[in-house]
């Protein structure tokens, strides 16, 4: 029964239902990843796999091998596990300690942004920029060290003092090991496991229990603070058993995303894996990591954060797709859809309510969608990751601060983050007036969702199919397009635009929706007034820029509203009818 401990599956509980039980998933994971590697050092055929499954109550920790007991004696202390993140408060410890100097990240950073700013003055494409900056880039991770090292947080010392600790017990890290292998074969008795534990080393000078801290125990740590009082639970003493800590401080650094917002709160994303390798993780981690702090400073709003940490996560996962796809022939649709091997995000927002601290305001989840369904072969991933930029371009063009920007992004993220459709078309419906609104403000270039790609994300829920490959559905939309957005296109362009420009008209459609008999009457009076402008048009000044409709096309529409209901006809016609059409680059490139 000893001996059960040591195998190739491991299990961590979900203790605490917060992101605490995935930093401790990640934390665990990479402690035997960096055992079974300390093994197999010098061995040119050994292959370590290590994955995190969700299962549940609990994840899931297999092994590529089992984890042997005479592996134990055949490893050195591994001393550079997580690093201590120094500063002038809190100076590095004196010897083999990796550490992580604040100040000097800053400077770090600080240096890139203004090389950065410099290439921008002079004009250089992004190509050139990005080459001439690669050697100035600050480390992917970056973000920790100065959340970690942000005093406010009122993390760094109890960060450090945890993994100190682990610099100290070298001499037991062996039974730190094996009580830690305990805890994750074992179920209904990890408190009177750790009790022993606590007992056995307390002799040994070693510190059993830390204060909890709110970075890393946000349902335990101080400063917590819930939207009830009744539920506060404010356990800020030396409560927390320090064993579990240390695998949290390892594990943050593979999973935890710091993002400050615009105005200073510091908003954290973690990881929520489904089922994934550590190697895998580790290339989109860095990926990932990389994508966020290039965000734009104004892109950094609360809802923004939210919804480019989604959108950057799928793309991120999809170059990582691209680059196996080259070292291999075959294609695994499965295995390339990113909600097959993430859940999506924790986050928590930590807001500054006083000038000394911040303080936790809420805790939520943030799904990732299912447009993975979306992925069937290899052109598939290229088309998607376009989707994905096209939506980044669209989502950072709108000002949270102004105007009805704040409800827009509010109903996207409620679509993005929990595949809430009705927020979606809620959101096209909103995002038309916006578009005409800008337009009608005489800007350049307003991004807009495409037609091919908008028929992608529509396409992943099937029950929408029928409707859009009636070609009724399709020369409809193409008028309410050639009404609204084309001709107000061409008129903020200074160009001739020969028709009316139908303000209002998504709304009307929207408003009129929830009445089977108002839509259609609205959406024959607007074909009938469409094709006699043509013919109006036509015969004043001998061009037509747009084609007419037909009788079979509302005769289309309205057997689409007898099955489907006027609102969800109404909805896609919206959405099509406000998405651009393709241009010749990107036509060349859809299937």
């Amino acid at each position: 029964m000893e001996n059960s401990m040591f195998t190739d599956v491991y299990f961590v509980p979900k203790a605490s239902g917060t992101y605490a039980d995935v930093f401790m998933a990640y934390g665990f994971a990479r402690l035997m990843e960096r055992l079974l590697l300390e093994v197999k050092r010098g061995d040119p055929t050994a292959s370590i796999r290590v994955s995190i499954e969700d299962a549940g109550p609990y994840f899931v920790i297999r092994l590529s091998e089992p984890f042997r007991e005479e592996f134990l004696g055949k490893i050195e202390f591994p001393a550079d596990l997580v690093p201590f993140i120094s500063s002038k408060k809190f100076p590095a410890p004196s010897g083999a300690v990796p550490s992580r100097d604040v100040d000097e990240v800053w400077e770090g950073v600080r240096f890139y942004n203004e090389q950065r700013n410099a290439l921008y003055d002079k004009n250089l494409k992004a190509s050139e920029i990005k080459e001439q900056l690669s050697d100035f880039e600050p480390p992917h991770d970056w973000q920790i060290v100065v959340c970690l090292g942000d005093w406010r947080m009122q993390a760094q010392d109890i960060y450090n003092r945890i993994v100190a600790q682990w610099q100290k017990s070298e001499r037991l890290w062996r039974e730190h090991v094996r009580i830690i292998l305990k805890l994750m074969t074992t179920i209904g008795i990890r408190n009177e496991i750790l009790e022993k534990w606590k007992k056995d080393v307390k002799k040994q000078g070693i510190q059993v229990e830390d204060t909890a801290s709110q970075l890393l125990s946000p349902h335990q740590g101080k400063g917590q603070n819930e939207t009830k009082s009744r539920s506060l639970r404010m356990d800020n003493i030396k409560d927390r058993p320090w064993l579990e800590e240390f695998l949290k401080t390892v594990g943050l650094w593979s999973c935890m995303m710091p993002r400050q917002i615009i105005n200073n709160d510091w908003k954290i994303y973690v990881i929520s894996p489904k089922n994934i390798l550590l190697s895998q993780n580790r290339e989109v981690y860095r990926r990932l990591s990389r994508y966020i702090w290039q965000e734009r400073r104004r892109d950094t709003t609360s809802l923004k954060t939210d919804i480019t940490s989604i959108l950057l996560f799928y793309k991120a996962w999809l170059d990582y797709v691209e680059i196996a796809l080259d070292e291999r022939d075959d294609f695994d649709a499965e295995l390339a859809r990113p909600e097959n091997v993430v859940t999506g995000f924790y986050t928590v927002q930590f807001k500054r309510l006083s000038q000394n601290a911040y303080t936790m305001l809420n805790q939520s989840f943030l799904h990732l969608p299912e447009w993975g369904r979306a992925i069937q072969t290899r052109e598939d991933v290229t088309l998607v990751k376009q989707m994905i930029d096209e939506h980044l371009e669209v989502i950072r063009s709108i000002e949270e601060e102004h105007s009805n920007g704040y409800d827009l992004l509010r109903l996207y993220r409620d679509f993005v983050a929990g595949e809430n459709w009705k927020a979606f078309f809620d959101f096209i419906s909103a995002f038309a007036q916006d578009v005409m609104r800008r337009m009608n403000q005489n800007q350049q270039y307003v991004p807009l969702f495409s037609v091919p790609h908008l028929r992608r994300l529509i396409m992943t829920q099937k029950k929408f199919s029928k409707i859009l490959e009636r070609e009724g559905f399709q020369n409809v939309a193409y008028a309410i397009r050639h009404s609204t957005i084309i001709p107000q296109g061409r008129k903020a362009k200074g160009q001739d635009y020969l028709y009316e420009i139908r303000y209002g008209l998504g709304a009307e459609f929207k408003r009129k929706s929830t009445v089977k008999e108002e839509f259609l009457t609205a959406l024959s009076d607007f074909m009938q007034s469409y094709n006699q402008e043509n013919a109006q048009t036509l015969e004043n000044t001998g061009k037509q820029m747009r084609k007419d409709l037909r009788t079979s096309d509302i005769q289309d529409v309205v057997e689409l509203v007898d099955e489907f209901g006027s609102e969800v006809v109404a909805n896609l016609l919206i959405a099509y009818g406000y998405a651009r059409e393709p241009r010749e680059d990107e036509t060349a490139s859809q299937p």
